[in-house]
């Protein structure tokens, strides 16, 4: 059996105004083995807890400098997983779909077009597909219409194939906590200007896509 498993995770916050985040970055990591990786994020946490620190798992966001230092090495090591990522600049995205009903399934759209199109991934060579979706990155609210933006896309696109769709705690999969890391990356590099952790894991990165940048229009 051919399996192709998603994982999709979220940096920024909906806040459409001045006082919000300038970004929203959507970033999924594709790959059709779940192992590589795994072992080494295990050995470095319980260095980690030896050393003294209480990690219960990794989050870019919370974690400090020299633990992500040695997640991110683990992530360059990757071959095999895909990145794709769309980038909202808030301020060009007008208020028509900000709505997240509108919203999510326009970025799912253009999230998973590239990788699970032919020329990609070729979604249609697999006998099922597993999204899973980070639960805690949102609200009760932003976690249903993400889910159904998920599920329109999918209906649309994989024909037969089936597909589980999974909304879990990161904390519960190495592969949410990776896929964090990279969305955290590329969140950074766009919100801040911060490229080093972006460099360390470019390569895994096939599309970034900056999906309003060629607005005209700043709404605030």
């Amino acid at each position: 059996m051919a399996y192709l498993y998603v994982f999709i995770d979220e940096s920024g916050n909906y806040d459409w105004s001045n006082k919000g985040t300038r970004f929203v970055v959507i970033t999924s990591l594709l790959t059709t083995d779940v192992t590589p990786g795994v072992l080494e994020l295990y050995e470095l946490k319980h260095n980690l807890i030896d050393l003294g620190m209480d990690i219960e798992y990794f989050h870019a966001t919370e974690d400090r400098q020299a633990v992500r230092d040695r997640v991110f090495n683990i992530l360059s090591t990757f071959a095999n997983a895909r990145v794709d990522s769309v980038v909202v600049e808030k301020r060009k995205a007008a208020p028509a779909v900000r709505s997240l009903d509108r919203f999510y399934p326009m970025m799912i759209e253009n999230l998973l077009r590239y990788p699970f199109d032919p020329r990609g991934l070729d979604v249609q060579r697999f006998d099922k597909v597993f999204i899973f979706l980070d639960r805690a990155s949102a609200r009760q609210t932003e976690q249903e219409a993400l889910k159904k933006g998920v599920k329109l896309y999918l209906a649309r696109h994989l024909g037969k194939i089936p597909y589980v769709i999974c909304m879990h705690q990161s904390a519960s999969h190495p592969y949410l906590q990776l896929v964090d890391y990279m969305c955290w990356a590329i969140f950074k590099k766009w919100e801040r200007g911060e490229q080093r952790p972006y460099d360390r894991v470019k390569s895994l990165i096939r599309r970034e896509f900056p999906i309003f940048q060629a607005g005209y229009k700043d709404w605030y």
